[in-house]
C-alpha cells in the first residue's frame, strides 16, 4: 500500500471515529443509500482500483455487508462511511490474497520437492491443498460452502445434503457447480506468475 493509501484510511477511520454515525435518528433506508450512492462509490473505487470489475464487486460487498446490519444508522456522512467501509474490505481483500499467493508459492516448491521426497512430503502437499481449500470456500456463501464440504468431504448424498440445507437436490447440484467454479477461478487468477498453463 502507498504512502497515500495509508494516509487516506487513517483520515477515513478519524472521521468515522469522531461521530459521523448520529445515535438516536431514524435510519436511512438501505435503498435509499444504494441510490443516492452507489453509482459515486462504484466510480471512485473504479479510479482507485483501475479495474471496473473489481469496482464493481466491492461496491457491491460494501452494500451487502450493511444488509448484515440489524439497524442502519442514520448518517451525517454517508460517502465517508462507505469509503471506510469499502476500505475495510479491501484491505480484508488485500490481506487474504496475499496469504494464498504465499500458500501457492509454498505449494510449488512443495510440488518441486515432492518428486525427490517421501512420503512425509507428500502427506505436507495434502495438507498445504486442504487449506488453500478451506481457505476459498469460506469466500463462498454458507450453503454452498457447506453443501461442498458434505459432498466432497463427508461423502453426503444430494438428497442428504438437501434434507439438512433445507432446500432441493436441484439447488444442492447449483451450489456444488458454483463451488467448484469459484474454486477453480480463484485458483487459476491468483497463480503466481509463470504458473499458468499459457
Amino acid at each position: 500500500m502507498t504512502a497515500f493509501a495509508i494516509a487516506t484510511i487513517s483520515h477515513l477511520r478519524i472521521i468515522f471515529v469522531r461521530g459521523f454515525v448520529v445515535p438516536g435518528q431514524s435510519a436511512s433506508s438501505l435503498s435509499e443509500l444504494y441510490r443516492g450512492h452507489h453509482g459515486w462509490l462504484f466510480g471512485w473505487l473504479r479510479k482507485k482500483l483501475g479495474c471496473p470489475d473489481n469496482a464493481a464487486d466491492l461496491a457491491h460487498d460494501t452494500f451487502v455487508k450493511l444488509l448484515g446490519l440489524d439497524t442502519l444508522p442514520t448518517l451525517q456522512e454517508p460517502r465517508a462511511y462507505l469509503l471506510v467501509a469499502a476500505n475495510r474490505l479491501l484491505i480484508n481483500q488485500y490481506h487474504r490474497r496475499r496469504v494464498e499467493e504465499e500458500t501457492l508459492r509454498s505449494m510449488v516448491v512443495l510440488l518441486d520437492q515432492q518428486t525427490q521426497q517421501g512420503p512425509e512430503q507428500i502427506i505436507a502437499v495434502r495438507q498445504l491443498l486442504g487449506k488453500v481449500l478451506l481457505l476459498l470456500l469460506e469466500e463462498l456463501d454458507e450453503k454452498p460452502r457447506k453443501a461442498f464440504l458434505m459432498a466432497r468431504v463427508d461423502g453426503c448424498s444430494y438428497a442428504e445434503i438437501a434434507r439438512h440445507l433445507q432446500v432441493s437436490e436441484s439447488s444442492v447440484k447449483q451450489y456444488l457447480a458454483k463451488s467448484l467454479a469459484h474454486c477453480h477461478a480463484r485458483l487459476f487468477d491468483t497463480l503466481p506468475e509463470g504458473l499458468s498453463d499459457d
